[in-house]
C-alpha cells in the first residue's frame, strides 16, 4: 500500500504545472476541453457522462450525479507535442518533387487541476456545491530552427550554421470556478432525477511569446566589415488577463438506460493588457473569448459489458473572439465497457475545427481505464493522441539571411521570401491521471 500512496504522489508532484499549444495557437492559447481522466478517455465528453468536481467545468448539473457526501480531485496531465515544418521543392519546370522538413521539433509539457465538492440531502432535494482550479486556455509551445547555407556536404561536411531561431511563448489563463447544483429526485416519475446548474469563472492569467534570431560565431566573423546589415533579433510581448464567464446546465436521468445534459457558457468578457519590447507602458483593451451551447447524451445498453456510450454535439461563437472568425461546430464521443470486473475499458474520439479557418481540424483518439484504490480511492487513467494539419507562412522569412558574406554566390542566388507556404504536421499525445477521494 505504501508503494502505492509513494507512486501516485510521484505522479502528482511530476505535474506542476504547464499544458501545450501548437505555435498555431499561439495567439488565443489551445482551449483545455478535458478537465478529468475519465473525460479524456471518453473523447472529452462531459454533459452527460462524468462524475466529481472536475466534471462540473463541463457541465455543473453533473454534480447532482453523485450518491457521496464529499470528494476530492486532482489531476496530474502531461503532453508532448510534436511539429513538423516542411516547404515544398519544385524542379525547374515548376513542377511539385517533394516536401523537405527543415525543423522538427518535440516538446514535453505538464498541468495540474483541482477540485472538490459537497453534498447536502434536503428531503427530495439535493444541494451540491463544488470549487476547481484549472486552466483554460494555454499558451505554452515551443519551437526551434537552425538556419544553414548552401554549402556542399562534401567529404562528410556540413553546411555552415547562420542563426539559430526561437519561438516560445509560456503562460496560462486560469480559473477559480465555484458551481452549485440543486437536483430533485423521483424515483415515482418517469425521470429518476432532474439537475440544475450553475457555475462562475473569475479568470486570471498572463503569458509571454519571444521570438529571437541569434547568429552564430561562425556568421559574425564573416560579417566583421558589414556587422550592421543581419541583426540579432529579440522581441518579447507580455499579456495580462483578467476576467468572467458564467455557464449553466442541465442533467435530466431517465432511469437506468438513458441521460440528456446541455449545458450554455456565456462568452468570456476578458480585460487585456499587453506590452511589447519597446514599449514603456502597458496598452490596455478587452477581448471576448467564445461562448458555447452543447448537448449530449450518456446510453445504457443492455448487454453483458455494460456498456455505456456518450456522444455530445457543441456550437461554438469564435465570431465573439473576431467578427471575421467562423462559428463552429465540434463533436465528442466515447464508449465504456466493463469487459472484466470493475475493470472498464474506455474508448473515444473528438473533431474539433478552428475557428481562425474551419478547415484546420483537430482530430483525436482516446483511450483509459479506472483502477480502485483502498480508503474508498479511485484512479482514473486517460490517454490521447491527435493529429492537427494545416499550411502556415514560413516563421522566419529566408530574405532575412541574404547576405553574401553568408551564403555562396557564385552558383547560386541569395536567399529570397519562399512565396509558399509551409505545410504543417502537428502530433499531440496526452496522458492524464485523476485520483479521486470519496468520503
Amino acid at each position: 500500500m505504501k508503494k502505492v500512496m509513494f507512486g501516485i504522489l510521484t505522479l502528482i508532484l511530476l505535474a506542476i504545472p504547464a499544458h501545450a499549444a501548437f505555435v498555431f495557437e499561439r495567439h488565443v492559447g489551445q482551449e483545455v476541453v478535458a478537465f478529468s481522466a475519465h473525460s479524456l478517455a471518453m473523447g472529452s465528453t462531459g454533459l452527460a457522462t462524468g462524475y466529481g468536481p472536475l466534471a462540473s467545468l463541463k457541465n455543473p448539473a453533473l454534480l447532482g450525479n453523485l450518491p457521496c457526501k464529499l470528494m476530492v480531485q486532482i489531476t496530474p496531465n502531461v503532453t508532448k507535442n510534436d511539429e513538423n515544418r516542411a516547404f515544398p521543392i519544385f524542379d525547374s519546370f515548376d513542377s511539385y518533387i517533394d516536401d523537405a522538413v527543415y525543423a522538427s521539433n518535440a516538446h514535453f509539457f505538464n498541468k495540474f487541476l483541482l477540485g472538490l465538492m459537497y453534498n447536502v440531502p434536503i428531503q427530495q432535494f439535493k444541494v451540491s456545491a463544488a470549487y476547481s482550479y484549472t486552466p483554460l486556455y494555454d499558451f505554452n509551445f515551443k519551437y526551434i530552427e537552425e538556419v544553414r547555407n548552401n554549402e556542399g556536404t562534401d567529404y562528410g561536411n556540413e553546411p555552415h550554421k547562420i542563426a539559430t531561431n526561437t519561438y516560445n511563448g509560456s503562460g496560462m489563463i486560469y480559473a477559480h470556478t465555484p458551481a452549485v447544483a440543486v437536483t430533485f429526485e423521483n424515483k415515482n416519475s418517469f425521470f429518476k432525477s432532474l439537475s440544475l446548474g450553475a457555475s462562475f469563472s473569475l479568470m486570471r492569467g498572463d503569458n509571454t511569446t519571444d521570438s529571437t534570431i541569434i547568429f552564430t560565431p561562425w556568421a559574425k566573423d564573416r560579417m566583421m566589415n558589414d556587422t550592421d546589415s543581419i541583426p540579432d533579433v529579440i522581441f518579447e510581448r507580455k499579456n495580462d488577463y483578467s476576467g468572467y464567464r458564467f455557464q449553466t446546465g442541465m442533467l435530466l436521468d431517465l432511469g437506468e438506460r438513458f441521460k440528456i445534459g446541455m449545458n450554455y457558457t456565456s462568452r468570456a468578457e476578458i480585460d487585456k493588457s499587453f506590452r511589447a519590447t519597446a514599449d514603456t507602458a502597458w496598452t490596455d483593451t478587452t477581448v471576448y473569448y467564445p461562448s458555447r451551447i452543447g448537448f449530449g447524451f450518456e446510453y445504457h445498453p443492455r448487454n453483458v459489458w455494460d456498456t455505456h456510450f456518450s456522444f455530445e454535439i457543441s456550437y461554438v461563437k469564435w465570431s465573439d473572439y473576431n467578427p471575421l472568425w467562423y462559428d463552429v461546430i465540434e463533436y465528442y464521443a466515447g464508449v465504456e465497457h466493463q469487459i472484466l470486473k470493475n475493470q472498464p475499458f474506455r474508448l473515444g474520439f473528438r473533431y474539433q475545427p478552428y475557428g481562425i479557418d474551419k478547415e484546420v481540424i483537430m482530430t483525436a483518439f482516446s483511450a483509459g481505464t479506472s483502477i480502485q484504490l483502498p480508503y474508498n480511492m479511485m484512479l482514473d487513467l486517460g490517454a490521447e493522441i491527435g493529429k492537427l494539419n494545416y499550411n502556415h507562412a514560413d516563421l522566419f522569412p529566408d530574405g532575412y539571411y541574404a547576405n553574401d558574406n553568408l551564403w555562396d554566390t557564385a552558383h547560386a542566388d541569395l536567399p529570397v521570401d519562399r512565396m509558399n507556404l509551409d505545410k504543417i504536421d502537428d502530433v499531440m499525445i496526452n496522458f492524464m491521471a485523476t485520483l479521486t477521494w470519496r468520503f
